[in-house]
């Protein structure tokens, strides 16, 4: 596995652990997340905000596969929860972006989330 995909092994992982301590700490300050068919969030203070509430929220989750290319990386895989009593499950594709390649941070999300079950 390569350092970049190292790296966004452990993201992938802090998004479903709701390490939300690690994702701060890389993510740019003006960082654009698309969540597509949903909602966009603007800078880092914004989504701080909204990832605060996820605080140690697990989901349990598979990685299918992780594709890294210079400064973007896609990650696709399924994670199940439980939303208001119901099971559900979701497959996920995530595009990553960074501003630099060398020990970039995130700039841009593009999040896919498609309920499955």
């Amino acid at each position: 596995m390569t350092k970049n995909q190292e790296f966004f092994r452990k993201i992938n992982n802090a998004f479903m652990t709701g390490d939300v301590d690690t994702i701060f700490a890389n993510i740019s300050e003006n960082i654009v997340w698309n969540m597509v068919g949903s909602n966009v969030l603007e800078g880092k203070d914004t989504v701080i905000k909204e990832m605060e509430p996820m605080r140690g929220f697990e989901t349990a989750h598979q990685t299918k596969q992780i594709i890294t290319h210079g400064k973007t990386a896609v990650i696709e895989g399924t994670m199940a929860m439980e939303e208001e009593g119901v099971h559900k499950k979701y497959a996920f594709c995530d595009i990553y972006k960074l501003d630099k390649h060398k020990d970039g941070k995130i700039s841009e999300i593009t999040a896919y989330l498609i309920e499955i079950e």
